[in-house]
């Protein structure tokens, strides 16, 4: 049984693209595929007969595009696949409810990957200080107590200046989206 693993440098490196993308996506891809069949078991299998898939026509895949994207398409496909070939005795989705699911999850996708890129731009705009209160209060452990004792202010004060940077960051995020939404 082959798994078709990298043998030499240009396929470590086409494994390592490869899982760079995956893992940045797998979990989105895992909802995507969740949203378009009623059984999780289903799901789990047809995402690991996907994840395979995706590996072997990895080749195929235009780096241009948005890789997510291109993965769902394949999804699309697989989840199509497993429900027309299942010979189960249980309600399936029809396929003009299954398209009408896949639209409306990709251009959710779509629409939370282009808020994703504002925010993180916007992130940038914010002082070092802000940043760092951002990353220390939502992207480690520490709870706004520690972070209050830690640097000596009071947990409100940390609060009040959360809320600030919060607010200033939907605004930052709302208009890079209405101006890119402008542009299209």
């Amino acid at each position: 049984m082959t798994h078709d693993l990298p043998v030499d440098a240009a396929s470590d490196r086409r494994y390592a693209d490869f899982l760079a993308y995956f893992s940045a996506d797998c979990e989105r891809l895992h909802a995507y595929i969740y949203s378009l069949l009623p059984h999780h078991a289903d799901a789990d299998d047809v995402f690991q007969r996907c994840s395979l898939l995706l590996w072997k026509k990895f080749e195929t895949f235009d780096h241009d595009r948005d890789f997510l994207s291109w993965a769902c398409g394949v999804a699309f496909y697989e989840v199509k696949n497993f429900l027309r070939t299942a010979q189960r005795d249980r309600l399936q989705f029809s396929e003009s409810l299954l398209e009408l699911l896949a639209q409306q999850r990709s251009e959710e996708i779509s629409a939370q990957t282009d808020h994703l890129a504002a925010l993180r731009l916007c992130v940038k705009k914010l002082t070092e200080k802000q940043q760092q209160l951002v990353w220390n209060a939502y992207g480690s452990a520490s709870t706004l107590s520690d972070l209050a004792t830690a640097s000596g202010r009071s947990a409100q004060t940390l609060y009040n200046q959360l809320a600030t940077i919060r607010r200033k960051l939907a605004q930052c995020v709302q208009s890079r989206l209405a101006v890119e939404g402008g542009e299209q």
